[in-house]
C-alpha cells in the first residue's frame, strides 16, 4: 500500500504540471507580498494574521487549480485505458481511489507549503521576526476547507464524467472573481480586507465570527461526504460490471 502511495505521489510531484502551477503559484504570491501586502491589509501589519491570510486567499484559486489538474490527470483518456490492468490487481479498487486521492491532497498540500514558507521567507528577510503561531489558524481557515471541497466535488464529477472536472475549475475562477459576501466567499479574501474594519480598533487581533466558521466547517463536510461517497462508488461500480 506505501509503495502505490509513494508511487502516485511521485508522479504528480515529478511532473511538469506540478512544477508549472507551483511556478505560477510563487510568482503570483511575490506579486502579492510586494504589492498589496507590504502595505498592509486593511490598516494591519503586513505580518499581521490578517494581511496573511489575505495572501494565501489569493493564491488559493491556483492551488485549488493546481489540485484539479491532479485529479484531471488521474483521469485522463491514458490512465482510462489502464483502468483494466488496476481492476485485475489484489487490491481492492476502494482502496486504490483512496491512495489516489491522498496522493492528490498530499500534493495540494505540498504546493500550500511553498506558498507559505514564501510569505514567512518574505516576512523574516523584511521585518526580522514573525510570530509563527498567529499564522497557523488563518491558514487552516483559508486553505482546507476550499482543498477538502475542491478535492470531494472534482471526484465525484469525474465519476460521471471527467471533463466536469473542468467545468468545476471555471466554478472556482467564477466564485473568486463575483464580488460575493464574506460569508459565502470562496476563497475569504472579502473577509480579510474587510472585517477588520468594523472593528473599532486598529490592527485588531484575529478572531473567527461564528457565520465564517459554520460556512467553512460546512464546506469541509460537504468535500469530505463527497470524497467518501465518490470512493465507496468505485467497488460498487466494480460489482455491477461483473
Amino acid at each position: 500500500m506505501n509503495k502505490i502511495f509513494r508511487y502516485e505521489l511521485r508522479r504528480l510531484l515529478w511532473n511538469k504540471l506540478f512544477f508549472g502551477i507551483l511556478l505560477v503559484s510563487l510568482g503570483y504570491g511575490w506579486l502579492t507580498l510586494t504589492g498589496s501586502v507590504v502595505r498592509g491589509v486593511a490598516h494591519t501589519a503586513p505580518f499581521s494574521p490578517w494581511s496573511f491570510g489575505y495572501y494565501l486567499s489569493q493564491a488559493l484559486p491556483l492551488i485549488c487549480l493546481g489540485e484539479l489538474f491532479f485529479l484531471a490527470f488521474f483521469f485522463s483518456k491514458e490512465e482510462r485505458l489502464l483502468r483494466p490492468l488496476t481492476q485485475a490487481t489484489p487490491i481492492r479498487q476502494r482502496r486504490y481511489a483512496a491512495l489516489r486521492c491522498g496522493a492528490v491532497l498530499t500534493a495540494t498540500l505540498v504546493l500550500c507549503l511553498c506558498v507559505a514558507v514564501l510569505a514567512v521567507g518574505f516576512y523574516v528577510s523584511l521585518f526580522g521576526w514573525v510570530d509563527y503561531g498567529e499564522l497557523i489558524l488563518p491558514a487552516l481557515l483559508t486553505l482546507i476547507p476550499p482543498i477538502v471541497f475542491c478535492l470531494g466535488a472534482g471526484m465525484m464529477l469525474s465519476r460521471f464524467n471527467h471533463t466536469l472536472i473542468y467545468a468545476l475549475m471555471a466554478a472556482v475562477i467564477l466564485l473568486t472573481v463575483l464580488p460575493l459576501p464574506p460569508a459565502i466567499n470562496f476563497s475569504s479574501s472579502s473577509f480579510f480586507s474587510q472585517f477588520p474594519l468594523t472593528v473599532e480598533k486598529l490592527d485588531p487581533a484575529f478572531h473567527v465570527p461564528g457565520w465564517l466558521a459554520v460556512s467553512k466547517i460546512a464546506l469541509a463536510f460537504l468535500g469530505s461526504t463527497f470524497t467518501i461517497s465518490s470512493i465507496n462508488m468505485q467497488d460498487y461500480k466494480l460489482d455491477k460490471s461483473k
